[in-house]
């Protein structure tokens, strides 16, 4: 049996939509499975190094699926490809998971729903706004209630581009993560609050033309910005050469900006960000991917 998983990066804490809003990219994590006559795994294009099996997110995602079939791991052989750059705020990691679960569904004759691997992916990342994305393309808005993810998905407008600038460094989310505060004002929570829900009305109308105040976070970015140098300059030349909105992806350090209009002059302009702050950056723009994971089983 041979298994071909394809899973699109994601951004997710689309601004106010903190830890339940993301959307699908158009780059990817590609894995095959197939049987072997031994347990192996590959990592080819887009790996730096071989990644230790216990902190294989691939590995993790079709483990537990295949210990929820009361099944242990066949021998196989496992070959990853990847563009999706790792600790950047872009999903990798969630992109590594659905694609386990994904893979592992398969190898099992699809033993298990779609809504029950996105809950077993969600349960292992911890929240389910990269997961979603990631396993169903489009936007979508998530959310955990015990061990089970609900959602629901939005066709992004035709015309949106994402334009996203990569420093050359990493920023774990577990450090991003670490400099939240812990209390907010009232008015703060409400305010965000406001703005998350304004932001689903105006990606469910298409009316683009709201982003920008709808997607302006109070809480998180205010606390982050200062790990990844560059960020004022960056996302405000964004801004300046015609973006509709420009912000943290996911965790960071990757800034992204959304637009339908002047794409190469925006992205000029946030590279141009980076290195005024002395760092190097590759920047890209992308489509959103409304497919989501795609499974081929071949016999």
């Amino acid at each position: 049996m041979k298994v071909t998983v394809k899973v699109p990066a994601s951004t997710a804490n689309i601004g106010s939509g903190i830890d339940c809003l993301g959307v699908g990219l158009s780059k990817y994590l590609t894995v095959v499975m197939e049987d072997n006559d031994r347990f192996e795994i590959i990592f080819k294009q887009g790996f730096n190094r071989d990644i230790l099996l216990d902190e294989n997110l691939f590995y993790t995602g079709a483990k537990r699926i295949f210990a929820k079939a009361g099944r242990g791991f066949p021998l196989v052989k496992i070959t990853m490809v990847t563009d999706i750059p790792g600790s950047r705020g872009l999903g990798s990691s969630a992109s590594a998971i659905v694609a386990g679960v994904y893979a592992a569904n398969a190898y099992l004759n699809d033993l298990f729903t779609e809504a029950e691997l996105i809950s077993e992916a969600s349960l292992i990342e911890g929240h389910p706004d990269n997961v979603v994305p990631c396993a169903v393309g489009g936007f979508t808005i998530s959310m955990m209630d015990h061990d089970v993810t609900h959602y629901h998905k939005i066709v992004p407008n035709r015309d949106l581009r994402f334009i996203t600038a990569i420093p050359d460094y990493e920023l774990p989310t577990k450090l991003a993560r670490s400099v939240i505060p812990k209390e907010f004002s009232r008015t703060t929570l409400v305010t965000q609050l406001q703005r998350a829900c304004f932001l689903v009305g105006a990606l469910a109308s298409g009316d683009i033309r709201q982003l920008e105040i709808a997607t302006q976070d109070l809480i998180f970015t205010p606390a982050r910005k200062d790990l990844i140098p560059g960020f004022d300059a960056v996302t405000g030349n964004a801004m300046a050469a015609g973006a509709i909105c420009s912000m943290i992806s996911g965790a960071g350090p990757t800034l992204i900006a959304f637009a339908t209009h002047n794409l190469d002059c925006i992205a000029a302009a946030m590279r141009q960000g980076f290195t005024d702050a002395q760092i190097n950056s590759t920047v890209e723009i992308l489509r959103a991917d409304t497919k989501g994971a795609v499974v081929i089983t071949e016999i």
